[in-house]
């Protein structure tokens, strides 16, 4: 049952790998802005002047411009490559977690029948307060504590610890069950 520090060691080089491809793609976004606006330059000087070039100096200028804009544009499916490659490696990761997930459920749910159910349960009640904002905190402080009001009775003195028990599925009592 060393699902999770398997899993933990299979992902430990994807971050380091994440952030190659994304400097690597970051750094090919910077090399095109750069190329486009120098070819913005050039297009306008190109259509300025225009009028005043000859037919072949024309066309020899314009397929420079456009080869250079084709550049631009395999660039960018490149950097578009590492993004879709950069997805499916994440992707192949979360698929492993959804199959090891799901032999722990199996494992568990061998040792304990309806256990996931529960355990599941219970991780969404506690997850509940702290999806929707607090009206109890202020300014990111824990609220002080409440008075205990003397009429509660603690889990040590009345039969608390049977209770809780009973409320957490285990039907035999404490005290039955010890003598």
């Amino acid at each position: 049952m060393l699902y999770l520090e398997d899993y933990l060691e299979m992902i430990e080089h994807l971050p380091i790998e994440l952030r190659d491809r994304f400097t690597e793609m970051r750094e090919i976004d910077l090399g095109v802005e750069n190329t486009v606006d120098s070819l913005q330059d050039r297009q306008k000087t190109f259509f300025a002047g225009a009028a005043a070039m000859n037919t072949s100096e024309r066309e020899e200028q314009y397929t420079v411009i456009r080869k250079d804009y084709m550049k631009v544009v395999e660039e960018s499916k490149e950097k578009i490559q590492i993004a879709e490659e950069s997805y499916g490696l994440v992707d192949r990761y979360l698929r492993k977690l959804d199959q090891e997930l799901h032999k722990f459920q199996l494992e568990l749910e061998a040792d304990n029948r309806g256990i996931t159910e529960i355990l599941e349960k219970r991780s969404l009640e506690l997850d509940a307060p702290a999806s929707r904002p607090s009206s109890f905190l202020k300014e990111n402080r824990a609220p002080k504590k409440l008075k205990i009001q003397p009429h509660h009775t603690t889990i040590a003195h009345g039969g608390g610890m049977e209770r809780v028990v009973g409320r957490m599925g285990g039907g035999t009592s404490l005290s039955g069950s010890i003598g």
